[in-house]
């Protein structure tokens, strides 16, 4: 590469202008001012060409005659391609630094050119090399930290899904601790159920055995009257009736036309049977019972489940007379019905009276307990104590209050606390190792009579 090459190529990049270059030239190359003016026209003209040439038919005719003066002249080198035609200084840069320098001078400075010019081109070869390599070393960079965002990125959806498998876990466990405890109520009615039915068949045994007593003492003494059956003889049947069972002293006849005005047609046997079933379980009379199915039915009952519930809280509630019935069925409320089932499932041996209904209103209203958490202390008392009352529950809840339950699963903990607590006993004394006081038999032990007279007593001591 010549110097006049290299000077052109600096035109080409615009870090050359002929105007400084020609002005301060002019003499050594004995150009005129109107030659000077045409070499810059040219030089604009090839300057907004470019690289891809000026379009002969777009040049003035002054210009063309310029471009073909100046190569005559040696200053410019034309070049046509197909039709286009490029233009070239290195004839005027060539003469220009011979004017300035000799043959020797220009080999020598072009010799220094060119070597500044390889140093120059070596470092940047250099750098760029560098650039390429730290450029390299970025990307390798960046590749790392997009993998290991990815890392994480999976991760986190890894922890994500486990939240939600484990929140799934935790409500498919709720949902089986509720149908435990659903299925332990459950099991509760029936074993109340079952105990019904025992105390039931009790009765019906000792209401026989009695029956077949008096019969074998008729055939014994010979009594006239023993064909007549229990009718005959008020001192001996008629005394006696309201023990003997109702399928010996009634028929169903009353019942039978008792459902048949309740439904408007016909009557079903098995279901005149199911309310015998509720006169022997209570120990009813013949009126008295058909008292209670009118008030019922005036109070909407139609079912017969419905009916013997109902008979179950009325037995609860100690009620005996017509009077009592009417004003029952009358003023029965939502509340009751709760006062009955906390009754039920408290599984108490006494009646429901009005402390019993104040004392689940200061639950309810005053302590501001959840009927489901009321429900939740007697089952802890009925299974915690062997004469569950609503005394035992009263502690509870007391209990409870103090330590802030609000719902069933607060309870549930309180009970799981206490029970820990009760194990370690008082005073870090394990809880088999009791002390002189608590092992007297009123000590708040909770003892089952042994028979009915002391039953009473301790009834009416309870009362007390």
């Amino acid at each position: 590469m010549t110097l006049a090459r290299w000077m052109h190529l600096l035109w080409e990049n615009h870090a050359l202008h002929l105007h400084n270059l020609i002005y301060h030239s002019r003499e050594d190359l004995q150009l005129s001012n109107d030659l000077v003016q045409e070499l810059l026209v040219i030089e604009e003209r090839a300057a907004s060409a470019g690289t891809e040439g000026i379009l002969p038919s777009g040049l003035p005719r002054h210009v063309a005659d310029s471009i073909a003066r100046l190569k005559k002249m040696g200053l410019l080198e034309v070049q046509c391609k197909e039709d286009r035609v490029f233009l070239s200084f290195e004839p005027l840069f060539d003469k220009l630094l011979k004017g300035r320098m000799g043959d020797a001078d220009v080999s020598r400075q072009y010799m220094l050119i060119m070597e500044e010019v390889q140093e120059e081109i070596r470092r940047l070869e250099d750098l760029r090399n560098r650039q390429v390599l730290e450029r390299r070393q970025i990307d390798e960079e960046r590749k790392v930290l997009i993998e290991r965002e990815e890392r994480l990125a999976s991760r986190d959806d890894d922890l994500r899904r486990m939240q939600l498998s484990l929140m799934e876990k935790d409500q498919s466990l709720h949902l089986l601790q509720m149908r435990l405890a659903e299925e332990e109520r459950r099991l509760q009615e029936e074993r109340r159920g079952l105990d019904q039915e025992r105390s039931d068949l009790e009765s019906l045994r000792r209401e026989l055995d009695d029956a077949i007593k008096l019969h074998t003492e008729r055939q014994f003494t010979g009594m006239p009257g023993a064909a007549a059956g229990p009718v005959a003889g008020p001192a001996a049947g008629g005394a006696r009736s309201s023990h003997l069972p109702p399928s010996a002293v009634e028929d169903n006849g009353p019942l039978i036309h008792f459902l048949q005005q309740l439904r408007g047609g016909a009557a079903n046997a098995e279901e005149a049977r199911d309310l015998r079933k509720i006169q022997m379980r209570h120990r009813w009379s013949e009126p008295f019972l058909l008292d209670f199915l009118q008030a019922a039915a005036r109070g909407g009952i139609r079912a017969i489940q419905e009916f013997r519930r109902q008979a179950e809280m009325v037995a609860a509630w100690g009620i005996s007379g017509r009077d009592q019935l009417a004003e029952f069925f009358g003023k029965k409320t939502y509340l009751d019905e709760k006062v009955y089932e906390v009754w039920l499932t408290l599984g108490s041996p006494n009646k429901i009276n009005d402390i019993f209904r104040d004392t689940y209103v200061k639950w309810s209203q005053s302590w501001g307990f959840s009927h489901e958490v009321i429900l939740r202390a007697c089952q802890e008392a009925y299974k915690g104590a062997a004469n569950p009352s609503i005394n035992y529950v009263d502690k509870v809840l007391s209990r409870w209050r103090e330590a802030g339950v609000r719902t069933v699963e607060d309870g549930d903990r309180e009970i799981e606390r206490f029970r820990q607590q009760r194990s370690r006993g008082p005073g870090g004394r394990p809880a088999g190792q009791q002390t002189p006081s608590n092992r007297s038999p009123m000590a708040g032990v909770n003892v089952l009579p042994k028979n009915e007279e002391e039953a009473k007593a301790y009834e009416q001591f309870r009362d007390l």
